[in-house]
């Protein structure tokens, strides 16, 4: 019996073909595993309506992790008018499978390394050695949206005084997405970020935000970050950075980061 069973999901077009290459590194390395084939993408949308089959969900609870290819996603009405023709006019509404695997398993830190190799001719530069935390499960990708928008929903938001400008916009001409943070959510991200710091040696954590504009989410999580580094990482110095500014330092010098985290 193998050490670890893992849920293989290639997915759509080139999530084959990036598995099939993943495969040959992990047999070359002699990884003690079983691969489970799991169905997941574009093909079971169009099929069944649902693109994150509910045979799939039991098998990644029952396995150790899971490998993920790639899927194809599309906009609703495009997604709708994929369906099979049994499934067409029935309600049913696409949701990206890799956001539905986040949320339903609490899959809440996305963790990034980015490092150049020596003697790679492709490298941008040799001393990059940076690792990105970004949470995966709030924000804007939490789905929580409307269009229309509904008349209570309307009333809810009109307590707001920047909502004025908007009241005499109708439901049908608007849509609302919100950016839902929770303290324990920025907690949880900020701290698998710190954390990985400490234990790695790295001397700082740049939070990566926009609290100059997106004052009530992202202040949120700036605030957070302050409090934490002072009261339990006081050796990781905490960097402050807008995410435009941010794009800029990573061309300009990525060289002099070493752990960044941001919301999703």
């Amino acid at each position: 019996m193998a050490k670890y069973e893992i849920a293989w999901l290639p997915g759509d077009g080139v999530g084959n073909e990036v598995m099939e290459a993943a495969r040959l590194v992990l047999d070359a390395v002699g990884l003690d595993a079983d691969y489970i084939h799991g169905d997941i993408g574009w093909e079971f949308w169009k099929s069944e309506g649902n693109p994150l089959p509910d045979r799939t969900i039991e098998l990644l609870k029952g396995t150790d992790c899971a490998l993920f290819g790639a899927i194809t996603s599309k906009p609703k009405d495009e997604a709708a008018m994929e369906l099979a023709p049994e499934l067409q006019d029935k309600g049913l509404v696409y949701s990206s499978p890799i956001v539905g695997m986040r949320q339903l398993l609490d899959l809440h830190t996305n963790m990034r390394p980015c490092t150049a190799f020596p003697n790679n001719p492709l490298n941008y530069r040799d001393d990059i050695d940076l690792v990105v935390f970004r949470e995966n499960t709030e924000g804007l990708y939490a789905g929580v949206e409307w269009h229309p928008v509904p008349d209570e929903i309307r009333i809810a938001m009109a307590g707001h005084k920047k909502f004025a400008k908007f009241a005499d916009v109708s439901g049908d001409d608007m849509a609302i997405s919100t950016r839902i943070f929770t303290r324990k959510g920025c907690q949880r991200i900020l701290r698998s970020a710190f954390e990985y710091a400490k234990k790695t040696g790295r001397p700082t954590v740049t939070v990566v935000e926009k609290p100059n504009v997106i004052r009530e989410t992202s202040g949120l999580m700036v605030r957070e970050a302050r409090k934490m580094q002072q009261s339990d990482y006081p050796d990781v110095e905490l960097w402050e950075t807008n995410v435009d500014a941010m794009c800029m330092w990573l061309v300009e010098n990525p060289q002099d980061y070493s752990v960044l985290v941001s919301s999703n």
